[in-house]
């Protein structure tokens, strides 16, 4: 019976392990349908995507809280690239022939119609009720805005060169710019209607994006992708990441940095702390994690680990200080070669404590001669010993 309990105890510490590296994980997986999921935006607890189900693209949307999906655009032209800021979600529209943009209210069910000018306007971002995009009715990209709750459309950058990827955070709008032959990160100030150069360094920065005082961006200088950022109240650029491999496409909130980061050979999602200067590393799945978005604790991306796009999502809060460390292997690989290795040797003590039950199982069968009291089996007419009648 004693061995029956440890042998029981040993399967259920086996079990509790492999529930643990099941299920233990942060990760969260938001989509399941088999077709493409891609380029996630996050606000509060609701994450919007770009989605292929139905044959086109659409939007769709979950809500984090309830665990709920829900489908936003209907149309079958294509509607691309979501942004969401409150309770608006916004996105570029080809059902007119030419991209416009168009918005939907999450409270009130209604879509709503932004851009209406007959060229193409892309790359829509939002803060507020303040809506910018990339504009190309002028025969080059310019960056123009919306005011929601005027409904007055205005043009943000007059520069003949190209500005694009817009990025908006209170009255303040950055972008690259590429008036100086090479990609650099310009902005506007709403308040003040004055236009100022941030980054200028001969080689191409790309991918602005901006949160508080703070932008950070996609920076060549190295002779490779790095992450930079630059404090619009002090005034200083500083470098974020220094790894040699690429860093690329960052998003940040508040003090925390995410991008995307090929140092394992595929896209890896990583972030770090603007005041610890601690990197962490978000996903180690062995596929791509591709286009990430951060709202709050949670970091959102899209993610081909099923063969097909799906929208993945992970919550920074569970970091600790027994976190992997970033420049270790692939963790997976580790915890995997841990549990194999913890299964094989505990099936092996099950084995064992078996058999030594059997043995004790025979030698309870057997009997004490009474005249030599050597052992003796219970089936014998006569001790082999002593020779001595047994029946």
């Amino acid at each position: 019976m004693r061995l029956n309990r440890k042998i029981r105890g040993i399967l259920v510490v086996v079990l509790l392990v492999f529930v643990f590296f099941v299920e233990g994980s942060e990760e969260l997986e938001i989509t399941t349908d088999p077709s493409n999921q891609v380029f996630p935006a996050i606000y509060g607890n609701i994450v919007v995507w770009e989605d292929d189900r139905n044959g086109n693209q659409d939007i769709y949307g979950y809500n984090l809280s309830t665990k709920e999906e829900f489908q936003i655009t209907g149309d079958p032209a294509d509607q691309w690239g979501p942004a969401i800021h409150n309770n608006i979600v916004i996105w570029a529209d080809d059902r007119n022939g030419n991209q416009d943009i168009y918005g939907y209210n999450l409270l009130t069910g209604q879509e709503f119609q932004i851009t209406t000018n007959l060229s193409d306007q892309y790359f829509p971002k939002i803060y507020g009720d303040i809506v910018v995009w990339e504009d190309d009715r002028n025969g080059n990209q310019d960056i123009y805005g919306y005011s929601l709750s005027t409904k007055e459309e205005f043009q943000i950058t007059t520069n003949l060169s190209d500005q694009q990827n817009p990025v908006i955070y209170g009255n303040t709008i950055v972008w690259e710019d590429n008036r100086n032959i090479n990609w650099d990160i310009y902005g506007y100030s709403l308040s003040t209607k004055e236009e100022f150069q941030i980054a200028a360094n001969t080689n191409d920065q790309r991918y602005p994006t901006i949160y508080g005082d703070i932008v950070v961006w996609e920076d060549f200088r190295n002779g490779n992708q790095d992450i930079y950022g630059y404090n619009l109240s002090t005034k200083e650029e500083f470098q974020i990441t220094t790894e040699i491999s690429t860093q690329r496409y960052p998003k940040i909130y508040k003090e925390k940095v995410v991008w995307q980061d090929y140092r394992y050979n595929n896209w890896d999602l990583f972030e770090s702390g603007l005041s610890t200067k601690e990197e962490f590393q978000i996903t180690v799945n062995t596929m791509d994690q591709v286009g990430e978005a951060i709202h709050g604790s949670i970091v959102v991306w899209m993610d081909n680990r099923s063969g097909n796009w799906d929208i993945y999502g992970y919550d920074l809060t569970t970091i600790s200080p027994t976190s992997p460390p970033t420049g270790s292997p692939k963790t997976t690989s580790a915890f995997l070669i841990f549990f194999v290795i913890l299964t094989v040797v505990a099936l092996a003590l099950v084995v064992f404590l078996i058999f030594q039950r059997k043995r004790q199982e025979e030698k309870s069968q057997m009997l004490i001669c009474p005249q030599c009291k050597n052992r003796i089996e219970e089936d014998w007419d006569t001790c082999l010993y002593c020779e001595f009648k047994l029946k």
